[in-house]
């Protein structure tokens, strides 16, 4: 027969049931809880601090992430460089054949008084090694009909420290439809043409590898070492007629938990849960003295709530955070953005030519094009990690309604880079 609880000032009293409140919080379930409640609380703080420069993360702030603490730091290396250059009757260094690399950077004059192709030049060249930059047939190409319409096209240091400055050479029928592109403001179609342009004056310049960057990016110190030996390191592997690019700059925030491969996160953590039921089954048949604290309500409790609680904070902190990839090169043939530097092996420059040429009509970003082009041709396509480049231009090139996108396009990682 069940007794009826006895009330006491207004309340039942409590023990009088069989498992009561008091009882409980003495219990050795009770602390097990505690504990695990407390360590994921700290876990939950620590994330919230250690990462807020992931974009692939809960807890991303945009205040810190897009600070800029290297970048500033290299472009004001940069700039002194530019301004010794331009400072200094420093003659341009002579014509070669047979360079290791060809570098072009198109540049196009920004509407803004900053012109960003200053510190990317500067960011390249400053740090190398008289060997390197010998090696290196440096080609700015100012992409006007005008050159004169680009505000750097007089300033000294611009033939100082370039190979050659290219500009158009054209017959005046396509001089006229170049004319009619610049405008009518059509840069896809136009930046496609001087893409094409560019990769046709640096292939015949005999290099080995073709480096395409845009010109508003900054070269982190020692960027032409890696590079170089992640291009010796392809060639060991892979043909080099059988992979597109090595991208010198990539985004994290494309890099996240992609619901293309859900089915891989649910994979690990049903192991996850599979693990632990075999850990927490083997610890109460051997371990005497955990038989009490493991009771069933403890690890119910462990199971079906610490386990996914816990495996929930993984999938917060971010997939950047939690599987960084290791230096080095790696495949990436899905997830690449956008078109800030690209090393291209000279044994698949002259079809790459001929389909941009096709593409003049087409409505594609260059970016784009190269995907889309691969994955119809199977070319692999690698990337350096950490990131060679990081992206500064918040004004585009593009001019108004494209500012949005080219602030947003950023490496993080960069800025935790640390000077040479």
């Amino acid at each position: 027969m069940r007794l009826k609880p006895r009330m006491i000032l207004g309340a039942f009293d409590e023990s009088d049931r069989p498992l009561s409140w008091r009882k409980f919080a003495g219990s050795s379930t009770a602390w097990l809880v505690a504990l695990l409640g407390l360590l994921w609380f700290l876990t939950y703080q620590y994330c919230r601090f250690a990462y807020s420069h992931d974009p692939t993360s809960y807890f991303f702030d945009q205040a810190h992430g897009y600070e800029r603490r290297y970048s500033l730091h290299r472009e004001q290396q940069a700039y002194n460089f530019i301004r010794a250059a331009n400072n200094t009757s420093t003659r341009p260094i002579p014509t070669q054949i047979g360079h290791l690399m060809c570098i072009g950077i198109a540049t196009v004059g920004r509407t803004s008084a900053q012109q960003y192709v200053r510190g990317t030049i500067g960011s390249l060249l400053q740090g190398l090694a008289e060997e390197e930059r010998q090696s290196i047939y440096l080609m700015p190409f100012i992409a006007h009909t005008n050159p004169f319409d680009h505000p750097i096209y007089r300033e000294p240091w611009l033939a100082a420290v370039s190979n050659r400055v290219l500009e158009y050479d054209l017959g005046d029928d396509d001089r006229a439809k170049l004319q009619q592109l610049e405008g009518g403001h059509h840069f896809r179609n136009k930046s496609m043409y001087d893409y094409g342009y560019l990769l046709e004056k640096c292939h015949e310049t005999g290099a080995t590898w073709i480096a395409m960057l845009e010109d508003d990016v900054l070269a982190r110190e020692g960027w032409y070492a890696e590079a170089t030996d992640a291009l010796t390191r392809l060639r060991r592997t892979d043909s080099d007629d059988g992979w597109l690019y090595l991208r010198m700059f990539y985004i994290e925030g494309l890099l996240g938990w992609n619901s293309e491969e859900w089915v891989r996160y649910l994979g690990w953590s049903v192991f996850s849960f599979l693990v632990l039921a075999a850990i927490l089954y083997g610890a109460r048949i051997k371990i005497k003295r955990l038989q009490r604290p493991l009771s069933n309500p403890a690890v119910l409790g462990v199971y079906f709530a610490a386990l996914p609680a816990f495996i929930i904070l993984y999938f917060m902190a971010g997939r950047v955070s939690m599987q960084p990839w290791a230096a080095g090169v790696h495949r990436m043939d899905r997830f690449g953005c956008c078109s800030q530097g690209f090393i291209f092996p000279r044994a698949i420059v002259p079809r790459l030519i001929q389909r941009t040429k096709k593409a003049m009509d087409e409505d594609y970003y260059v970016d784009m094009l190269l995907e889309r082009w691969a994955d119809a041709e199977g070319l692999k396509r690698f990337v350096v990690v950490p990131s060679l480049l990081q992206h500064v231009g918040a004004k585009s090139s593009k001019g108004w309604g494209y500012d949005r996108n080219a602030g947003t396009t950023w490496n993080f990682g960069f800025e935790s880079h640390c000077s040479l």
